[in-house]
């Protein structure tokens, strides 16, 4: 371990009530306030792919597409114990409806972080510990490609993968808890794998 509109909300997910005992039970989950790196494993992929098929069905007819990425769609990849999903809407998909959808879900919306990783969302499964991600952003638009881009160099380059890995544990043992000073420090690691993309 290493340091919109519509009144019916659609067909249920995972509500917080339901418990996301089975995305803790695979080790995932990161308080807010703390900064941890581990093995990406199977049972993590494994888990971020059916919470990606969950949310696809809640969202069908809203989304152009769900997609799992980040380091924990990776396997044996360092990465934080969070899943992570691209959400891509169309130009004339409105974010409402999404918002609405995941929400009623248990989402907890946290804005719109613009190009550094569009309209986000957070699942907890606990107060403050996030098990998921979610970046609503165009649907094969520049972030959406980006996001594929850099998982599939990462999934298929083993000299990809160790750069990347590299540049995050100097990070970690840099800034310790500090995520956001964390994510900012991989930007030039993540344009540099985008080129070799």
């Amino acid at each position: 371990m290493y340091r919109r509109v519509q009144a019916d909300p659609g067909p249920a997910l995972i509500r917080q009530d339901a418990g996301m005992d089975w995305l803790a039970d695979v080790g995932l989950g990161l308080d807010h306030n703390s900064l941890r790196l581990d093995r990406t494993t199977p049972d993590w992929v494994d888990a971020g792919a059916r919470l990606g098929r969950e949310v696809a069905d809640r969202l069908a007819g809203f989304a152009a597409g769900v997609e799992q990425i980040g380091s924990s769609s990776v396997k044996g990849l360092l990465a934080k114990p969070i899943v992570d999903l691209a959400i891509g809407l169309t130009a004339d998909q409105e974010l409402t409806p999404v918002r609405e959808r995941l929400e009623s879900a248990g989402w907890i919306y946290r804005g719109d972080a613009g190009a550094q990783g569009g309209h986000v969302f957070v699942l907890e499964s606990a107060p403050s510990h996030c098990v998921a991600h979610a970046h609503v952003v165009g649907h094969l638009g520049e972030q959406w490609r980006d996001y594929l881009r850099l998982r599939n160099l990462l999934r298929r380059s083993p000299g990809a993968r160790q750069r990347y890995e590299d540049t995050k544990l100097r990070l970690i043992n840099e800034v310790g808890d500090n995520r956001t000073v964390y994510t900012e420090g991989k930007t030039e690691i993540v344009a540099s794998l985008l080129e070799e993309a």
